[in-house]
């Protein structure tokens, strides 16, 4: 499934769905071959915190419709990573938006070099543990102070 980055998620018809929430649910990392997408270098920082949220959200209520093959590995003729937790999705608070990466995010970054948006990565470096209360908080904060659908 793609989206560009940065557009509102329109992909799930429950809580998910960006009309369901007060600020903006944005789409990073939803990338299908042949779309384009922005390369470059990422902080290891921001690598091991992303690798460690998208692990985190494992087997959460944040999941949607299923795995998915690399696209891109495919068109390459590469052996590719078999599925790429495409459906665990991790929800990153930022100021005045929810930002929603698949959980393939991890495989396009480091084998295909993809660059997420800076304020992606930004959110990233400061999201709490997705287990946690400061996390709920962040969320709601995001949110325009209200409490997100589920």
């Amino acid at each position: 499934m793609y989206f560009p980055d940065l557009e509102l998620l329109r992909y799930d018809e429950g809580p998910f769905r960006a009309e369901n929430w007060s600020a903006p649910l944005l789409a990073v990392g939803w990338l299908e071959h042949p779309n384009a997408f922005p390369t470059g270098a990422i902080d290891d920082a921001v690598i091991s915190k992303l690798k460690a949220l998208v692990e985190q959200a494992r087997g959460r209520m944040d999941s949607f419709l299923g795995m998915m093959d690399c696209t891109f590995c495919r068109a390459a003729n590469l052996p590719g990573p078999g599925p790429i937790w495409s459906q665990e999705n991790v929800f990153i608070p930022g100021t005045n938006a929810v930002y929603v990466a698949p959980g393939g995010i991890i495989h396009y970054i480091e084998q295909h070099s993809y660059c997420p948006p800076s304020e992606f990565l930004q959110a990233v470096l400061q999201c709490p543990n997705l287990a946690t209360r400061m996390y709920r908080d962040a969320i709601r904060t995001a949110n325009h102070g209200i409490k997100p659908p589920s």
